[in-house]
């Protein structure tokens, strides 16, 4: 088939590549003729009209812009059958696409026109109809719909290089920019306005808070989380001990008992003249048991805030036995129990868990669904230790014993009378007399050989039994695991933020809960690239609304669990848990989704700062910032063949600006 040069102009280009390549043309790749294309003048029109009962006509309420459709005629040239069903199949496998995901448009360009390139699909790719009978020329429509039905021009840029610059795109119509900013220095915030219409990305837009240079230097910004609380914990005068004649809060499996003191450095169980801990009487509750204490209060009850509380716990207990735990509880305003962070021992030596809850009881089947757990495990480094290892608890118990009476004298034992005893019966058998004896006392004359060679006659009498109390020394054998994890010996920073996070115009809860691991000697954080420490953080957005609450206080626990050697008597000693806080921070906050406390610098000078008008994302250095970004920014777009003015922050003098976008056509 000859086909000239002048007439590529009829033949168009389809899924090519964004420069232009690859892709299918018409002619020389699908071997197929484009006959006259008629392009549509514009997409499918829909009027909405409102009817007025008793009105002369409606109400007008504008028009609708749906899809474009292009209709594309088209000829397949084939001299034989073999022919046409290569050809055949050579159009089904360029135009229809099966791999790609479902929403993909694909680019279409005609060669009459070619800078301007379509975004669409084919919906429509009907049987040929034969042009003559006996020949294998034949002819269809494909049908190529437009969801977007702009056509594009190449990629223009306009660099910025004053705020008073008036751009005037190219095409007839808006298209989205990407603007592309790397500032000469750190900025706190950056974005654009067009007309009533911005961007705005940074610290505090939303509330009125400024930038006060081109540069992007802040004067006035408040961090979105400010300090309300910082107690060291060294000292009981801001706290109180929980009690009936104080305040009392519910515990979960847990009672207050025993009585709490302060060190130089924490918060902890007191200790007695004797050295030992005050936790409360032993054997006397069910479950764990200690002293419960309750902070003074707050300045202010916050609807948004963030808790941190560091606690020390070891286990001290060779065999892991010993049961305790520490917790930071938070209260609202009647003194109810909302959320519980902290670290709990499991029984025969498991493995401890350090958890991160909300709500007020989580048992896992009475209270399924009335809680929250955001971080429940056992922190890595585990040692299983010895399964199933038995150890022995020594104990002391009085027990009933019989007791044997000494025999009268010159009588070695009473093991003597019994032999006798047998003796005599033996001999009674072998004589096999029947006559009745008569009754006697029960002595019996034991004739016994002297050394002089006479023999003597001793009575020997039977020995009186009684029984009477006696104190023996045993043990029971009792379990453990002998399991150990980061949480057996452990000194970090709990902490929980609640922030508010908006959704299609929906404001929910979003909680950030992190578990960070310190070094005891130096009292810092380990560093996050210390992966044998932990460092665990989450955050989960909750739709539900039922367990966001105002923070009003804090409450904190030191207890322990009785085990067997507390129970049996005497009591046997053995180390209970080391459990301390040592500091306590409380935010108020204005529920900003950022995760540091205070204004900082998001770009610094030479980053690249994208901003994506048609995505709606914002990246710096190629980190998305999204969080940072008002949620009242539009994202506006540029009018083609109009006059605008744009406004940029940091001003275009200390940065490099440049608007990058591809025109468009009705």
């Amino acid at each position: 088939m000859v086909f000239s040069r002048t007439a590529m102009v009829d033949t168009f280009d389809y899924a090519f590549s964004e420069d232009g390549s690859d892709g299918f043309n018409s002619f020389k790749d699908l071997e197929i003729l484009v006959n006259h294309v008629s392009k549509p003048i514009a997409p499918t029109i829909t009027e909405s009209f409102q009817d007025v009962p008793g009105r002369y006509g409606g109400v007008f309420l504008g028009n609708s812009y749906g899809e474009k459709q292009i209709d594309i005629p088209i000829t397949i040239m084939a001299s034989s059958r073999d022919e046409y069903n290569r050809k055949m199949d050579n159009l089904s496998k360029a135009l229809i696409n099966t791999h790609d995901d479902a929403d993909t448009q694909y680019p279409l360009r005609f060669n009459d026109q070619p800078e301007v390139v379509y975004y669409g699909h084919f919906t429509a790719i009907p049987t040929p109809t034969f042009i003559n009978e006996g020949v294998q020329d034949c002819t269809t429509t494909l049908t190529f719909m437009l969801a977007d039905p702009r056509g594009f021009l190449p990629q223009r840029d306009i660099k910025i290089t004053s705020n008073d610059q008036i751009i005037s795109p190219a095409g007839n119509t808006t298209v989205q920019p990407v603007i592309h900013i790397i500032p000469k220095t750190d900025l706190y915030y950056f974005g654009y306005t067009l007309g009533d219409q911005y961007v705005a990305v940074g610290y505090h837009v939303d509330d009125g808070s400024t930038v006060t240079d081109a540069n992007g230097h802040v004067t006035s910004l408040t961090p979105h989380q400010e300090l309300q609380v910082h107690d060291p914990c060294n000292s009981m005068s801001t706290w109180f001990q929980a009690g009936q004649d104080t305040q009392e809060i519910k515990v979960y499996r847990g009672e207050n008992d025993g009585k709490a003191t302060a060190t130089a450095s924490a918060l902890m169980v007191v200790k007695d003249n004797k050295g030992h801990y005050n936790w409360g009487s032993t054997g006397k509750h069910k479950d764990f048991y200690g002293p419960v204490i309750i902070h003074q209060g707050i300045p202010k009850i916050s609807n948004y805030w963030k808790v941190s509380m560091r606690f020390h716990h070891i286990k001290r207990m060779k065999n892991e036995r010993a049961m305790g735990k520490v917790e930071g509880y938070l209260l609202d305003s009647n003194g109810n129990v909302c959320g519980r962070m902290g670290i709990t021992d499991y029984a025969e030596g498991r493995y401890p868990r350090g958890y991160i809850q909300l709500g007020s009881s989580f048992n896992a089947t009475d209270d399924k669904g009335n809680y929250l757990t955001l971080l429940y495990n056992e922190g890595g480094r585990k040692n299983n230790g010895q399964n199933n290892h038995d150890v022995k608890v020594h104990l002391t118990k009085t027990v009933k014993v019989k007791t044997t009476s000494k025999v009268k004298a010159k009588a070695k034992s009473a093991r003597m009378y019994q032999a006798t005893i047998q003796r005599e019966a033996f001999k009674t058998a072998a004589k096999k007399k029947t006559s009745k004896k008569k009754k006697k006392k029960a002595t019996k004359k034991v004739t016994k050989k002297k050394s002089g060679g006479k023999s003597k006659s001793t009575k020997v009498s039977k020995p009186k039994v009684s029984t009477k109390s006696k104190t023996i020394k045993t043990y029971v054998m009792e379990t453990t695991y002998m399991n150990s994890d980061a949480y057996s010996n452990f000194f970090g920073e709990f902490s929980l933020e609640r922030q508010k996070k908006t959704i299609d115009g929906k404001v929910y809860d979003n909680w950030v809960a992190e578990i960070n691991e310190w070094d005891p000697l130096h009292g810092v954080a380990y560093s996050p690239n210390n992966t044998n420490r932990v460092h665990i953080h989450t955050e989960k957005l909750d739709k539900s609304g039922k367990f966001g609450f105002a923070l009003a206080n804090v409450a904190a626990t030191f207890m322990k669990h009785d085990i067997k050697e507390d129970l049996v008597s005497p009591k046997v000693g053995y180390y209970s848990d080391f459990e301390t806080l040592t500091d306590l921070k409380i935010y108020t906050s204005d529920g900003s989704d950022d995760p540091d406390d205070i204004p900082h610098v998001i770009a610094h000078a030479g980053e690249e700062i994208i901003i994506d008008s048609a995505d709606n994302t914002v990246t710096v250095a190629g980190r998305s910032v999204d969080k940072y970004v008002s949620w009242l920014s539009t994202f506006p777009s540029i009018e083609g063949d109009v006059s605008q003015e744009m406004h940029f922050t940091p001003d275009p003098a200390n940065s490099d600006i440049t608007l990058e976008y591809k025109p468009a056509v009705k």
